[in-house]
């Protein structure tokens, strides 16, 4: 049997794939990172997480994780050492986020694989492996457009009291938090960044807004300022998108993404399933 993991900051799509290449199961989990998570949180938490499918454990020999954060042989460790104490018969083979991407968008064609959910990042691929990659160093260095951005941006204008009258009522109304309460997760909670990125569904509820327009356009133009135009030749090759921000915030991409003379090709919310076809596809050839 094979496992695939798709895992972002956020949350992780897992399916169980058997023989056959039939599902067998689709599990969502939270996400896993291993720059803010160890081993033994990541192994008790899908001990849990897994409690329907641990009669199948013994019986999957292969499992791909993809995952944010795995950009290093010290990070991946984390992960597939947590993941080896689950499936003990398996090989288990631990990519970046950036990978998936690349195999879920773009497939065996040349192209830029983006990434704009809690975090965000990019690379050049030639239809089978990744050229170039500027790295991102995560949402306080980096994530240009990304959720956390998005949020960030949001929680500025939100505290500073710059926020029209409307949005302002419709963000109290909506999350319902205290500043207090934010400022304690923001600071000393688990998984800052997911916490900030949460925020930014707040745009979906008022995506003509002028205000929230002129914050996700500047977030999207950092975005291909930083992690786009720095590539060679840059505008020659198709754009393939994964993530959440990307996928309801689409219509503002494209309008930016032609800004800079580049064509988005694909763009996908959550790439566990391209991620399957191309798995099985590997596994007949």
């Amino acid at each position: 049997m094979i496992l695939i993991a798709d895992s972002g900051s956020t949350k992780t799509d897992w399916i169980l794939l058997n023989d056959s290449g039939q599902k067998v199961e689709k599990i969502r989990s939270i996400g896993f990172n291993p720059y803010f998570q160890s081993a033994d949180f990541i192994y008790i938490t899908l001990l849990k997480a897994f409690e329907g499918i641990q009669h199948y454990f013994n019986s999957v020999d292969k499992v791909f994780f993809y995952g944010a954060g795995c950009s290093s042989n010290e990070n991946n460790q984390i992960v597939e050492y947590a993941l080896s104490r689950l499936f003990t018969s398996a090989e288990v083979t631990v990519n970046h986020d950036m990978m998936a991407a690349a195999r879920a968008t773009l497939g065996q064609n040349k192209g830029i694989a983006c990434i704009l959910g809690t975090g965000s990042n990019s690379a050049v691929w030639n239809g089978y492996e990744i050229l170039e990659n500027i790295p991102s160093y995560g949402y306080i260095f980096g994530d240009e457009g990304s959720g956390a951005y998005l949020g960030i941006a949001l929680l500025k204008k939100y505290f500073s009291n710059t926020l029209c009258n409307e949005l302002r009522i419709s963000f109290q109304e909506f999350f319902n938090y205290t500043d207090a309460e934010i400022i304690q997760k923001v600071y000393k909670g688990e998984n800052p960044n997911v916490f900030v990125a949460s925020f930014a569904s707040f745009y979906s509820l008022h995506a003509d807004n002028e205000q929230l327009v002129d914050i996700i356009h500047t977030g999207f133009d950092l975005f291909f300022k930083t992690r786009v135009a720095r590539y060679d030749d840059f505008q020659k090759y198709p754009l393939g998108f994964v993530g959440s921000i990307s996928f309801h915030l689409r219509d503002h991409l494209e309008a930016v993404a032609t800004k800079f003379g580049c064509s988005v090709k694909e763009v996908i919310k959550c790439p566990i399933d391209n991620l399957v076809e191309y798995h099985l596809t590997k596994e007949i050839s």
